[in-house]
């Protein structure tokens, strides 16, 4: 704990006790970096830090389930399973030589605009790790079988059921991102896919999925941490650039519909107590209000001192939990509110709170210490990411930010201005963005209501 504390005072987020001295605002994070591209598409992202012997990889491809067709929903997540399942030169070896090496944080995720993989090596096994990542770039369809199919499409519908049909209010969420996005929305369902789907994917259906999407040209390499540049790029030639040249996929423009009522959805589930979850739709990643919707959420709940645990656990005593989170993508950004009724309070009651403290926040605007307190917690959050070289998501730490801000907005370079326009965000921002972009007459609603005989055994 000491060395967070010390951290802390050093990045100078205001952290101050009753008459201490003011601590200097936080100075604009910076990650220097350097862009190329191949001859053949790929992207590459280079950013030294010698300060430890480490390097973060970090490979992105610019493919979700915003590029799935009808019918094939939850290819993308399926392929970051089977990406792990071997490829033509490396076999099955791929965690087995990582682990090796000494690598660290192997893992891949999917979203709904990409898919990446990404793992920190000690730097002598660089050059192991690029020839592993090249060859299931290149060379992954000569291992894929109609054998690891099946074992992997096993895997994620298991995956599935713990995550949605068999967790608590798992359906509930299902239910919301249904309600949100039309049927035939690349947004509609969850980013796992359907069971239905899943079941239906053939070998073939597989293979030109990643004929198409799992190219150099649709993807960006990040390294961040202790490398020669002169000599890492050499590398990079050297197992990516004789990868075959293929034409960068075509982007359909896919329009999102907005929400012109309140949608209701009623879902019944057997657990104890009953919750109350709303969504709102508003504009894409880093529109001009996405600073203040991230201030926003994190001032209505995220920790005792913000308001809606105040009003709804507090004050009221209506709701056990509250929660708020925006999930800005390219498409749209959803932005949630979702409250857990208190043992024996119905959920009309939670959506009545919700709704005074949102037209409370909408009329008078946040309070200066909430609002301050919300923003550094922002801000924290963003100067932690900096001190790593790859998070756990690999949307975070410098390679994750990196990849991020070139994803979505084409320059990786964003990060000072991101932070800018957190620090900028004032009271009557927050006024504006709850009365335009969560409109109580412009939202979807899921009730969970408990099953009778309580929870599953």
């Amino acid at each position: 704990m000491l060395a967070r504390h010390v951290t802390l005072l050093a990045l100078g987020l205001g952290l101050t006790a009753p008459g201490a001295l003011a601590v200097t605002p936080a100075k604009a994070p910076d990650i220097p970096f350097e862009k190329y591209t191949l001859a053949n598409g790929l992207e590459v992202i280079l950013h030294r830090d010698a300060s430890l012997p480490l390097v973060a990889v970090s490979l992105w491809y610019h493919v979700g389930p915003v590029n799935e067709p009808k019918g094939r929903s939850g290819f993308a997540h399926l392929f970051e399973h089977l990406m792990f399942t071997g490829s033509k030169n490396v076999g099955p070896r791929f965690d087995t030589l990582l682990e090796s090496a000494g690598a660290t944080n192997v893992n891949g995720t999917t979203s709904w605009d990409r898919t990446n993989y990404f793992e920190t090596v000690p730097r002598e096994h660089l050059e192991l790790c690029l020839w592993l990542e090249s060859d299931r770039m290149g060379f992954f369809l000569d291992a894929l079988g109609a054998d690891r199919l099946e074992v992997q499409r096993g895997v994620v519908k298991n995956e599935r059921r713990q995550s949605y049909e068999d967790a608590p209010y798992g359906p509930s969420t299902l239910a919301l991102l249904d309600t949100l996005f039309p049927d035939g929305h690349p947004y509609h369902g969850a980013v796992i896919g359907s069971m239905s789907d899943l079941d239906a994917a053939k070998l073939s259906d597989a293979e030109s999925f990643f004929r198409e999407y799992y190219a150099p040209s649709n993807a960006t390499l990040t390294l961040a941490g202790d490398f020669d540049p002169t000599k890492i790029k050499g590398l990079v030639q050297r197992y990516f650039g004789s990868l075959a040249n293929k034409p960068k996929p075509k982007r359909a423009a896919i329009a999102t519909p907005p929400l012109s009522q309140v949608l209701r959805k009623e879902v019944v589930e057997p657990v104890e107590l009953a919750k109350v979850s709303m969504g709102w739709l508003a504009p894409p990643a880093y529109s001009k209000d996405a600073a203040a919707l991230e201030v926003t959420a994190a001032l209505l709940a995220g920790g005792k001192a913000t308001r809606l645990y105040r009003e709804l656990v507090v004050k009221k005593k209506v709701a056990s939990e509250v929660e708020a989170d925006v999930d800005a993508n390219a498409l749209a950004t959803t932005f949630s509110v979702s409250a857990v009724a208190a043992s024996g309070k119905p959920p009309e009651a939670l959506e009545t709170a919700v709704d005074d403290a949102l037209r409370q926040l909408a009329a008078k605007g946040p309070e200066a210490a909430e609002l301050r307190r919300a923003k550094r917690r922002l801000v924290l959050a963003l100067m932690s990411d900096v001190q790593l070289l790859n998070g756990r998501d690999g949307e975070s730490g410098r390679a994750g930010l990196l990849q991020r801000f070139n994803h979505y907005l084409g320059d990786p370079g964003q990060l000072g201005r991101w932070h800018a326009s957190l620090e900028a965000v004032t009271r009557e921002d927050v006024k504006r963005v709850v009365e335009e972009h969560l409109d109580l007459s412009r939202r979807a609603i899921v009730t969970t209501r408990p099953k009778p005989g309580g929870k599953k055994p």
